[in-house]
């Protein structure tokens, strides 16, 4: 029988029946002696030196000899074969991690927690990886279990791990060497050679520990290159050893690249990282926070403040924020339940013209949507609303369409938040489907995509639209007024200045409602009035804050989606929100409703769900000369409030 872990595999001419521990056989091990072994040495204290013939390198009962011939129980091969297809199943039944109660299994141990099953399923399925990651997550023995998984599973593969200095070095190949040694013995690999940085195969797989230097790995063919702390690596060491390396991976079509680390400031991580969200390079990225470790709260958060001494260091080392004294948007609450929502996704496939088809490489939406046509989104019932921001498309800022569509959320949400529902239409939330996202089109060419998809792929009469004019926004709204569908009650309106009296299409950011939408973004998010559902989106918000200067800003690099989303905020104190709220709120079904108020609405209490007041001042305000750019009737009309006075009357009948 081969072993499947040598490169040539040991063999047996001998039957497998002729193999029991009665033979005498000594020529072919199987797991039966080995334990019998083990148990002399261990409990009677059995000298293994004074032993002819063992199966252990160098007399040492964790280690396999290399080449060993070696027969499987059927049970055994299973096992093999199972592990080899799934490196998950092998790290779950068959790992070793150190724990406070000693060494144990992970599946003993409450198996491996989320994001840690996610990092096994990247490494496996992505060429490059870089993750940013808090201290003390698990990180590096993940790691760890995955590059041993990848030495016992492929043969004549080279293993490049680098750190950047000796210590980490030889906390990697210690928790390396404790899922090693405490594999059961058919599943070990034959050991040629090992020593503290360093580990050769009998299969011809290596693993080669090195701290960085500019020659690290230089003249070495790698197959796989683990560099952890690679924001704490010096710039002079690092600039020169990943241009050299970094050749021989592109080379392979199977090997792999993994970065780890915390940010360290801007440097080559935030280049990596900002470019692997934004989606510019080849790296997958992935982000694990400190409030994803089961047990840390906003108390442990505390606590750790207080023992570090600085909120600025914490921030560092466990927020993952670039810029330690930012102050985040969100909070630890608010971006972890946000981190429940995410999905990556996915590139339509729309049957659209010859000339408009590139909208598809741009346009993505949530799996829901994977198998939506044309026609489906034409016909979809419900209510959206576009925010979109602009840049120029010289392949540095972003010009978005981020896609929000109106639900009503259920009526178990809801109650997480009671003391906040005071009205129908505080049941309505705006919760992220899609996004339009491109770096490369220019600004004309962008308003004509908007264009197609607000007017030709969905329904324009279910879209409301926030727009922000800080850069170019104009071009848009001039494109948009000349659409025969466009009318001016589409566009969310707003005061552009401070002191403005009159509301005008659009919204022009300044330093003082800039700071405003912010918070009142974050109050929104807090009470789920917004949800976002991107994992792209999510990771710009995650590093979203306040610098010392009293900016907000994106810490990895382009903020565009998140601002479309801090836009938002202006949405639900206008016309256009109470409109889609009342008629979302009205098409819910007669159990909703009943539900909502004997639940959530006190109906004793003599309140207005619209402020129609509020409604004339804004409808006096708007510019005359908007009124004559469409024929469509304003949003303020006598038939829409009609509407929503029936709404109103139906849930608070005297």
């Amino acid at each position: 029988m081969q072993n499947p872990l040598s490169k040539g595999g040991g063999f047996t001419s001998l039957k497998l029946s002729s193999l029991n521990s009665e033979s005498g056989n000594n020529h072919v091990w199987n797991s039966e002696k080995v334990n019998s072994i083990i148990h002399k040495v261990s409990q009677e204290g059995l000298d293994i030196r004074g032993m002819q013939n063992t199966p252990f390198k160098e007399n040492d009962i964790l280690l396999k000899r290399a080449n060993l011939p070696f027969e499987y129980t059927k049970e055994e091969w299973n096992h093999m074969q199972e592990c080899k297809k799934n490196p998950m199943y092998f790290a779950q039944k068959f790992a070793f991690i150190r724990t406070p109660k000693g060494d144990m299994s992970v599946e003993e141990a409450g198996g491996l927690r989320d994001f840690q099953e996610q990092l096994v399923k990247n490494m496996h399925n992505n060429k490059f990886n870089i993750l940013m990651a808090s201290r003390q997550i698990g990180k590096t023995v993940t790691t760890a279990i995955y590059i041993v998984w990848f030495l016992l599973f492929n043969k004549e593969k080279n293993v490049l791990m680098v750190a950047d200095n000796m210590t980490t070095t030889k906390e990697i190949m210690e928790k390396l060497r404790i899922v090693l040694d405490n594999l059961p013995f058919f599943m070990k690999p034959g050991i040629v050679k090992i020593n503290e940085s360093s580990i050769r195969l009998d299969n011809d797989c290596r693993l080669v520990l090195r701290t960085t230097t500019k020659k690290s790995g230089i003249g070495m063919t790698v197959n796989f290159l683990y560099i952890d702390e690679f924001a704490h690596i010096s710039e002079s060491n690092l600039d020169k050893f990943y241009r050299a390396i970094l050749p021989t991976i592109t080379e392979d079509p199977f090997a792999k690249v993994v970065i780890t680390s915390t940010p360290n400031g801007r440097n080559k991580f935030w280049d990596i990282w900002s470019d692997a969200v934004d989606g510019e390079n080849d790296y997958s990225p992935m982000r694990v926070d400190w409030w994803q470790v089961p047990g840390r709260d906003e108390e442990w958060k505390k606590k750790t403040i207080a023992n570090m001494g600085s909120e600025t260091d914490f921030n560092q080392e466990y927020g993952l924020q670039f810029f330690s004294s930012d102050q985040l948007l969100l909070s630890s609450n608010d971006l972890q339940k946000l981190e429940t929502f995410q999905s990556t996704y996915l590139n339509t496939t729309l049957d659209l013209d010859e000339d408009d088809f590139y909208i598809n490489e741009y346009l993505t939406f949530h799996k829901k949507y994977k198998d939506f046509k044309l026609e489906d989104f034409k016909n979809d019932p419900s209510y959206f609303v576009f925010s979109i921001d602009t840049a120029d498309g010289v392949d540095q800022d972003y010009s978005v369409l981020n896609i929000f569509k109106a639900v009503a959320l259920p009526i178990k949400d809801l109650l997480k938040n009671k003391n906040n529902i005071k009205s129908e239409l505080d049941c309505i939330s705006m919760v992220q489907i899609g996004k339009f996202k491109s770096n490369s089109l220019n600004i004309n060419d962008f308003a004509i995509a908007c264009e197609k998809i607000i007017y030709e792929i969905f329904n324009p009469e279910k879209i409301r639209i926030i727009l922000e004019l800080n850069h170019k926004g104009e071009i848009l709204h001039n494109r948009f007024a000349l659409n025969e569908q466009y009318w001016w009650g589409q566009m969310v309106h707003t005061k552009h200045t401070e002191l403005s009296k009159n509301i005008k299409a659009g919204v022009r950011l300044g330093p003082t409602n800039k700071l405003k939408y912010c918070e009142k973004f974050r109050y929104y998010v807090s009470i789920n009035k917004v949800l976002v559902t991107c994992y792209e989106t999510f990771l710009e918000l995650s590093s979203f804050g306040r610098s010392r200067g009293g900016s907000y800003r994106c810490q990895s690099g382009n903020d565009d989606l998140a601002m479309t989303c801090v836009n938002i905020a202006p949405l639900f104190q206008s016309p256009q929100f109470w409109e889609i709220g009342g008629e979302v709120y009205e098409n819910t079904s007669n159990e909703y409703k009943k539900e909502l108020y004997e639940k959530l609405i006190d109906v004793r209490v003599d309140k207005t769900a619209f402020d129609f007041n509020r409604l004339n001042d804004l409808n006096n305000q708007l510019n005359p000369r908007e009124f004559k750019t469409s024929g469509k009737k304003s949003v303020f009309d006598i038939n829409h409030l009609k509407k929503i006075q029936k709404i109103n009357k139906d849930f608070y009948k005297s």
